[in-house]
């Protein structure tokens, strides 16, 4: 039991630390979400990436999980059909980030773990570029999965 509780506060306890410091999670929307989690991966900051695509995945897989589960390839149409598939679009966005926090901070890994889990989880999840279309995270996310030693 004691060696229980010192793996808990050894390894359970800072990741818990983490997101307490990590706090300013603003309305909550995915796209807040994953709008702080792009500038955490912009300032190299991990801990702050991870907070936030945990936040993201906690309160809207379950939604993007069943935008997935509706789609057979990718939404087609205007914006307005493809931005109906937000859960979907957020979620796999977040995890698209945080696999290049992870690749970037040389967690190669840990990296390919999370573009796998993008790709076999939300594959038809697409991403707004703000200079005007859209891209696949999971198609950019094959396209960055390391080979490592």
């Amino acid at each position: 039991m004691k060696k229980l509780l010192a793996v808990f506060f050894l390894v359970l306890l800072p990741s818990l630390a983490v997101t307490e410091e990590i706090s300013d999670f603003g309305d909550y929307r995915s796209s807040t979400l994953v709008n702080k989690a792009w500038k955490a991966l912009e300032d190299n900051d991990l801990e702050a990436v991870i907070a936030y695509t945990d936040k993201c995945l906690e309160l809207y897989a379950t939604p993007a999980n069943d935008m997935q589960a509706g789609l057979t390839d990718y939404a087609v149409g205007t914006n307005e059909n493809i931005f109906k598939y937000w859960a979907l679009n957020d979620t796999g966005t977040a995890l698209f980030i945080l696999g290049e926090a992870y690749r970037n901070a040389g967690q190669y890994e840990q990296a390919n773990q999370t573009y796998k889990r993008l790709i076999n989880d939300y594959f038809y999840a697409q991403c707004w570029d703000p200079r005007g279309w859209f891209w696949k995270p999971a198609e950019a996310a094959q396209q960055q999965l390391i080979r490592y030693p």
